[in-house]
């Protein structure tokens, strides 16, 4: 699973300010670096829905949207699978480890991330090679999204 590219739409810049690049670190690596800094709580109204896209070819009109989807209160997500898809970060970003429930944290502050690789172990390993939009949008007290392409590639064919 090869990261091709991060976007975000943020509805008000005051609120949430976004600023991640994906950067080849070596040959056959890519990782995201940049800053996300929340200036909000989140709340037990703070909303996230994560939904994944599908295409053979990764031509912008071939995307299907997959049966895959996460919709939820974004504490109950946190609670759910932050320690599996993030623990690659805690290395590489000052992400908290959420040791008991995501509502005994805060998370208002300016969030570091530096040369972050992502692992195939929080992906399913039955999905078909092509290319991958994770669409992921926040909802509550501030709106934003941000849209990750990834690229899967059989472990037979490299």
């Amino acid at each position: 699973m090869e990261l091709l590219s991060i976007v975000w739409n943020v509805a008000d810049d005051e609120m949430v300010k976004i600023d991640l690049k994906v950067a080849q670190i070596n040959r056959t690596s890519f990782a995201i670096s940049g800053t996300v800094d929340l200036c909000y709580e989140i709340s037990e109204n703070t909303k996230v829905t994560v939904t994944l896209y599908q295409s053979a070819s990764g031509n912008s009109d071939n995307y299907r949207k997959l049966p895959y989807q996460v919709s939820d209160k974004l504490f109950d997500c946190l609670d759910q699978y932050y320690n599996q898809t993030f623990k690659n970060f805690l290395s590489c970003s000052n992400f908290p480890l959420i040791e008991t429930e995501a509502r005994d944290y805060k998370y208002r502050q300016l969030y570091i991330i530096d040369k972050c690789t992502l692992s195939n172990d929080a992906a399913p390993n039955y999905l078909p090679d092509g290319y991958y939009k994770v669409l992921v949008q926040f909802t509550g007290e501030a709106d934003w999204s941000l849209i990750l392409l990834f690229e899967v590639e059989s472990i037979l064919k490299k």
